[in-house]
């Protein structure tokens, strides 16, 4: 698969964010990672799952929660999508997230 772009509803966020991801792998089942890691590249949050995007785009809700427990705080972090179909290589995507509260 081919990841055409990532982006964020929300960012800078406050309270909850939903990450799309553009690809060209329309009608087929995708394979979607999201990691999210702070400026020192510490993983904070990851999420997988599958689904069928019938638009050529897949979207994740997030409330900010950490793996934690915890809330992101206030701050600058990054975020990459992974995504891949039927057990194919990888594609991958960075972008920065904001977080104000």
């Amino acid at each position: 698969p081919n990841i055409v772009d990532i982006s964020c509803t929300k960012n800078p966020a406050k309270t909850s964010t939903t990450f799309i991801v553009t690809h060209n792998y329309v009608g087929s089942d995708v394979d979607v990672e999201i990691e999210v890691f702070d400026t020192s590249g510490r993983l904070l949050w990851q999420h997988e799952e599958s689904g069928v995007s019938a638009n050529g785009s897949y979207s994740v809700d997030w409330d900010l929660t950490l793996d934690s427990g915890g809330q992101l705080q206030t701050g600058v972090y990054l975020y990459r999508i992974r995504l891949s179909s039927d057990g194919s290589s990888k594609a991958s995507k960075a972008k920065k997230l904001v977080i104000i509260r």
